[in-house]
């Protein structure tokens, strides 16, 4: 059981032990008889006074009410005792070059506090080695978005280098000799940052608002948080946007088994003209650039609190510059979208065939894997080849439907999109494909192909095939089951599909 003493600090209330008071109190009478020549004594007292009850004040919580030996034991520690305020007879008796020279070189780690953004392991670093800190703070953010163990370097520093509590431990920090002069030097440096945050400390006591000191180092925290949030956004979207402009990353789905294109043979097989091209490019390059050095001088101003109106200007112009490249998007999208709005198509019978067996022989192309090959796709064959001012796609839909009479009818029906019914009748009439009868054997091209000026609008062919009662069609001399022969299926609305692939797989449902 001890005995416990109330205390008035600069406004504060404390109850701290009676041995923590006598050490306190015997701290005071040391220090301001170290500052009794001092002509800042008043001055400096006071903003150490304040910087005491700062301590004490923030080692109190709900469980905690007094103030313990320990307690004290620590802030003395990180206020410095006041002998090192003064001069030290060993070192005024040290005059050699060799000795000063000596104590100029030990260095010692320690983490900068005064001067930290979360732990002071950078400022300190950066102390240790005589560079800017800025430089230190960039590395460790490289390696913790490009190498990976930025962070977990970060945390083991935090927990085994110490923090530079007295004025002492900052000299070493920084490798300077530790005479009266520097010693000197440290603690009106020490004193006027004292006096600056006891200051702000003092104001918030007279506002009676104690929580203010806890509520700014979690708004600190929450923004280095957010800031290392936006900087590693800006970073994910940096890389794969690099990739993607250079046109090495396929990313534009054309259709359903032809996989995927770069963004400019993505120009060149949907947009109309050149111009398009030309405004769309501007158009992802405003946007994407603009998002991505937006995410990233948001985060670094939010990591290290950057207080410039330039920042504020620049996130402000590349805010505006993104929403003029997406309306440039838009209007280039709407523009090609237009081209896709009206349906049309052609159909025409090619032959009527007296068998009840119909078989299908699909004739493959050899398609050019070289440099003419210039849109690329998934699997082992090709679905697209655009050589010669003509695109050719690989895949042909196939309809089985109920023949009105005895005959196998065969028909081909082309459609395509464009602005209006006319050119998209242009651009059927221009779809070319190759089917053969020979006998009761239907061979079919798996391409077909069109003048690239016609651009991708959905161009497809589709064999409509009607089949009699009781026919059979066969593909590679294999039955396909079909179930027009079923008593309770409707023969009028009677419609099963296929699809020939580019490799010769043929599939088929109801």
């Amino acid at each position: 059981m001890k005995k416990t003493v109330s205390v008035n600090i600069k406004g504060l209330n404390f109850l701290i032990e009676e041995d923590a008071y006598e050490l306190l109190q015997d701290y005071l009478d040391r220090l301001a008889i170290q500052l009794q020549n001092d002509e800042g004594k008043l001055e400096i007292i006071e903003d150490v006074e304040l910087r005491i009850a700062e301590l004490c004040n923030v080692r109190l919580n709900d469980s905690k009410t007094v103030i313990e030996f320990v307690d004290i034991q620590d802030v003395i520690a990180t206020l410095g005792n006041p002998e090192d305020y003064t001069d030290n007879e060993e070192m005024e008796d040290s005059n050699s070059y060799q000795d000063r020279e000596k104590k100029s070189t030990e260095k010692r780690l320690f983490r900068d506090t005064d001067n930290a953004t979360i732990a002071g392991v950078c400022s300190g670093i950066a102390n240790f080695f005589g560079i800017d800190v800025v430089i230190i703070r960039a590395i460790f953010v490289v390696m913790f978005f490009f190498v990976g163990f930025g962070f977990p370097l970060y945390v083991i520093l935090w927990i085994i280098v110490p923090k530079a509590k007295s004025s002492i431990d900052r000299l070493r920090m920084k490798g300077r000799p530790i005479t009266v002069e520097n010693v000197k030097d440290e603690v009106e440096i020490a004193a006027e940052n004292l006096s600056k945050g006891s200051r702000k400390f003092a104001s918030s006591i007279q506002n009676n608002d104690t929580y203010k000191t806890s509520i700014s180092r979690g708004a600190s925290l929450i923004s280095t948080i957010f800031g290392i949030g936006f900087i590693c956004l800006g970073i994910f979207f940096l890389i794969p946007f690099l990739i993607f402009i250079v046109g090495g990353f396929e990313v534009f789905p054309i259709q359903s088994d032809t996989g995927f294109v770069s963004f400019p043979e993505f120009g060149d097989l949907i947009l109309q003209n050149n111009s398009d091209y030309s405004l769309l490019w501007i158009g992802v390059l405003l946007t994407g650039f603009s998002i991505i050095l937006f995410l990233l001088i948001l985060g670094v101003n939010l990591l290290f609190r950057l207080k410039s109106k330039l920042v504020k200007f620049s996130l402000l112009g590349l805010f505006f510059s993104s929403i003029a490249g997406i309306i440039i998007c838009a209007i280039i999208g709407i523009r090609t979208g237009k081209d896709f709005v009206i349906g049309a198509e052609i159909e025409k019978e090619i032959a009527q065939i007296n068998t009840p067996v119909l078989e299908i022989i699909p004739e493959l192309e050899k398609v050019n894997y070289g440099n003419d090959f210039n849109v690329k796709s998934h699997g082992n064959f090709g679905m697209m080849e655009v050589k010669d001012n003509k695109i050719t796609l690989y895949g042909v839909r196939l309809s089985y439907q109920q023949s009105n009479d005895s005959l196998f009818h065969i028909k081909q029906n082309i459609s395509a999109r464009a602005i209006n019914h006319e050119k998209g009748i242009d651009r059927c009439k221009n779809v070319k494909h190759k089917l053969t009868i020979e006998g009761n054997k239907l061979k079919l091209k798996s391409g077909y192909s069109f003048p690239s000026k016609d651009k991708l609008r959905d161009q497809e062919i589709t064999i409509i095939i009607e089949v009699p009662k009781n026919g059979i069609v066969k593909m590679n001399q294999k039955d396909i089951k079909l179930g027009i022969e079923n008593e309770d299926i409707d023969t009028e609305t009677f419609n099963e599909k296929g699809y020939l692939k580019g490799d010769g797989t043929y599939n088929h449902w109801d």
